[in-house]
């Protein structure tokens, strides 16, 4: 068997490990081993290692296989490591379980891994192709393609390594979810602010122009500005919007003090994924208000919303209770006898349940005075 041959053989054996491999993370859910350890930074360390070779061995791989002049028994042993890499950053997965590291961090950290076989099974492909092909030397397309599919593995390990990849535990997972969501809510605020706005500049537009007869056709077209509120949608959307301000400061105030990695407050992983379940539909929530607040509105519909809104808000103020120290009073003195002991110590940032309350209070008397017409 000649070396190219040797070649393809390897390469095909990296591709089918690559889809075995995907196939277990699949099937993690089903299937409980019995992990050798569980410590998270020792599991992280070995996957980052791993990830990190493979990065390597296929920058090797591209050169030694560059199709303008492939060295295919130089490729041999970069395959057979590869291989061997791929089956093991699915091992380090394995060992991770939901109780001791948290859902969100296990989902997220086999997502990337999943993104980084899958590239790398393309990139083996790409080498497969143009062997079995056999294409010259003076193909571009061959080139720019292994090229791309190189470059395109190299990205996802770095991204996978920087900040915003794999998180270094599920309070960090958490909170890069948190993020996105935070954003969003303040997306969805910033609309129902610029629907109000707009409709009290055109009422101003409205009021200089009352006594210009011109009709430019537009409106029997049915193309004409009639998205604006009327005075008792703009009404009810000035009253929505303290609700959705408050719940989007609450989400953000959690955001920085209880998923900060300075908060004080031990809690389990299950809470934190708890929490995100809260995050997840208080943004579900919020869009389906925002939405029905659009001209023509439907009253019913509006207070049908806030309510909805109302019961994500007490399923959150029910799962945050785990971040709340039991004995704040005397947890706070013994933190603050802490410090002065140790000068150089850095400051931890305290979770105020007495904000956290009065927040909640103020989101709850607000929805409470929307009254559906229907029940009137």
């Amino acid at each position: 068997m000649s070396d190219k041959q040797k070649a393809i053989v390897a390469l095909t054996f990296v591709s089918q490990t690559c889809t075995t491999s995907l196939r277990v993370l699949d099937d993690r859910n089903r299937e409980r081993s019995h992990p050798e350890t569980s410590d998270l930074s020792v599991i992280s360390k070995d996957l980052h290692s791993l990830l990190s070779l493979i990065y390597n061995l296929s920058t090797k791989l591209s050169l030694a296989l560059s199709p303008a002049s492939p060295t295919y028994s130089a490729s041999l042993p970069l395959l057979q490591d590869l291989a061997k890499h791929a089956s093991g950053v699915v091992y380090c997965v394995s060992l991770l379980n939901e109780v001791q590291h948290g859902t969100t961090f296990i989902k997220g950290t086999t997502n990337v891994v999943k993104g980084v076989l899958e590239s790398l099974r393309d990139l083996v492909q790409t080498f497969v192709d143009l062997a079995a092909r056999d294409l010259p030397s003076t193909s571009g397309v061959a080139g720019e393609d292994y090229l791309i599919r190189t470059a395109a593995l190299h990205d996802l390990i770095t991204r996978a390594q920087g900040s915003n990849g794999i998180p270094k535990d599920n309070r960090s997972a958490v909170r890069q979810h948190w993020s996105i969501d935070k954003a969003t809510l303040e997306d969805g605020l910033s609309e129902v602010a610029r629907m109000i706005e707009e409709t009290e500049r055109d009422d101003v537009n409205h009021l200089t122009a009352e006594d210009d007869d011109f009709d430019d056709g537009w409106d029997e077209l049915g193309l004409g500005n009639n998205t604006t509120l009327n005075k008792d949608e703009l009404a009810r959307a000035k009253s929505v919007y303290p609700i959705l301000r408050l719940t989007t400061l609450l989400h953000k105030r959690i955001f920085l003090d209880v998923l900060s990695s300075t908060c004080p407050v031990p809690a389990p992983d299950v809470a934190y994924d708890f929490l995100l379940e809260q995050s997840h539909s208080l943004l579900a929530a919020s869009d389906e208000l925002v939405a029905t607040l659009y001209s023509p509105q439907d009253p019913d519909s509006v207070c049908k919303e806030v309510t909805a809104l109302m019961m994500v808000v007490t399923a959150l103020r029910t799962r945050l209770q785990a971040f709340f120290p039991v004995n704040e009073g005397l947890d706070v003195e013994m933190k603050k006898l802490s410090v002065q002991d140790n000068p150089l110590s850095k400051p931890s940032r305290q979770v105020d349940k007495k904000w956290f309350d009065t927040c909640f209070d103020q989101i709850s008397r607000l929805s409470a005075n929307f009254i559906s017409p229907s029940d009137r």
